[in-house]
């Protein structure tokens, strides 16, 4: 906000009056700048500033270590959408043979974002998510084509249509006891099409209506299928694309509730050395 300066008022002369005693002119009130002192409630100032734009830092980081990575699968509220599993085959038991692990779901900068819980991989120190009070979900994860077409709305490739693009299928319980059923009789989820459905927000989101459309009995009957290549078919890399992150490197970006204490005077300075 730029400053504005007030002029001094020119003297006035003395005026006589009727009695002929001397009358000094009354004094003007002083001007303000306007808006001095003022603070609307949308402006940050101090901590929160700081809180806000530490957030916004996160936040962007987080956008240039995810770059190149796939995209998490989700379904907006009331839609259908059409998509095709790359792997979910069944284990000697009967299990879907897929990787799980404990995952947090953090609001930063107005995005959802995912981290990998530190609890059980770091075990010397507290997880700092878990420590804030955020209580971590066990999801599953799988590699699906998503058929649904998709118009990049930002960024330099905005107006690109993108379709059967490979995305991460990131399932929590629930979700996971649902496709299970469904690929001890399809069996296996690898090849199958669902067409997939979700209802309101209370729906996972990544759908609760599965939908059996057919199943490819090879890969390359996929790409195929949609004009694809041979590696946009093949499962992702999950020890690539799940990124885990140490306590340290959690705090560091913002994330989470530091541990304090005796035992817990742990550097978490070096993040931006190693990125």
């Amino acid at each position: 906000m730029s400053l504005k300066f007030v002029k001094k008022a020119a003297p006035q002369p003395e005026q006589q009056s009727e009695v002929g005693t001397v009358e000094k002119p009354a004094p003007q009130s002083q001007s303000k700048s306007p808006g001095a002192g003022v603070k609307m409630s949308w402006m940050l100032k101090g901590s929160a500033a700081k809180s806000a734009l530490a957030q916004e830092e996160a936040h962007a980081e987080l956008l240039k270590q995810e770059a190149g990575r796939l995209w998490s699968y989700w379904m907006p509220e009331d839609s259908d959408r059409q998509v095709t599993f790359l792997d979910g085959d069944l284990d000697a038991e009967g299990m879907l043979d897929i990787l799980m692990y404990r995952q947090h779901s953090v609001l930063l900068n107005g995005n959802w974002e995912q981290f990998v819980c530190t609890a059980e991989e770091d075990q010397s120190q507290p997880c700092p998510i878990c420590a804030s009070g955020d209580r971590p979900s066990l999801v599953g994860v799988m590699t699906i084509i998503d058929h649904n077409p998709h118009t990049i709305k930002k960024g330099p490739n905005q107006g690109k249509l993108i379709q059967n693009s490979r995305k991460l299928f990131i399932a929590k319980r629930n979700t996971i006891k649902i496709l299970t059923k469904i690929a001890v009789k399809r069996g296996g989820l690898s090849g199958c099409t669902f067409d997939i459905s979700r209802g309101g927000k209370n729906d996972p989101a990544v759908g609760s209506q599965f939908d059996f459309v057919q199943k490819y009995g090879k890969r390359s009957e996929i790409a195929a299928k949609f004009g694809l290549k041979e590696e946009e078919v093949q499962p992702a890399n999950y020890a690539e694309e799940i990124r885990y992150r140490t306590p340290e490197q959690l705090i560091e970006l913002g994330v989470g509730k530091a541990a304090s204490g005796v035992g817990y005077e742990k550097g978490v300075g070096k993040l931006k050395d190693e990125l």
